[in-house]
C-alpha cells in the first residue's frame, strides 16, 4: 500500500533500510542490549512476549499479569524518558537497561542454585 500511495501522491512512504526511518535510530548496540533484556526477562517468566499474550487470551492468569507488567514497563519507560528516540538511546535508558540486564542475571542465578525440597 505505500508504494502504490507514494505512485499516486508523488511522495515517498516508504524508505528501506534501517537509516532513515522516522522514529527509529540505528545504534545496534543499545537495539542488541534491549532486545536481550526482554528476551532474557521473558525467558525467565516461561515465554516469548506472544507466548504470554496467546496465553493470557486462553485464560491463564499468570500471563495476563504478565502481559499487564509488559505494558506498564512500557508505559514506565515512556513517560519517565527511558525509551530510546529517532534521535538515539537516553543515556537514562542506557543506564537503566544495564541494570536491567543485572538484576536478571543474578534473578536467574539465585533461581537456578535454589535447591528443590521434596
Amino acid at each position: 500500500m505505500n508504494l502504490i500511495l507514494g505512485a499516486v501522491t508523488g511522495t515517498s512512504y516508504f524508505n528501506p533500510g534501517f537509516a532513515g526511518q522516522p522514529i527509529a535510530h540505528t545504534d545496534g548496540l543499545w537495539n542488541a542490549l534491549g532486545m536481550y533484556l526482554a528476551g532474557f526477562g521473558c525467558i525467565l517468566l516461561g515465554g516469548c512476549p506472544l507466548r504470554q499474550l496467546i496465553l493470557a487470551g486462553e485464560g491463564n492468569t499468570d500471563s495476563a499479569v504478565t502481559v499487564l507488567g509488559l505494558m506498564a514497563g512500557a508505559a514506565f519507560a515512556h513517560n519517565f524518558g527511558l525509551a530510546s528516540s529517532g534521535e538515539g538511546p537516553t543515556a537514562n535508558g542506557k543506564i537503566v537497561v544495564i541494570i536491567g540486564i543485572v538484576v536478571v542475571a543474578v534473578i536467574a542465578a539465585v533461581n537456578s542454585m535454589r535447591k528443590e525440597e521434596s
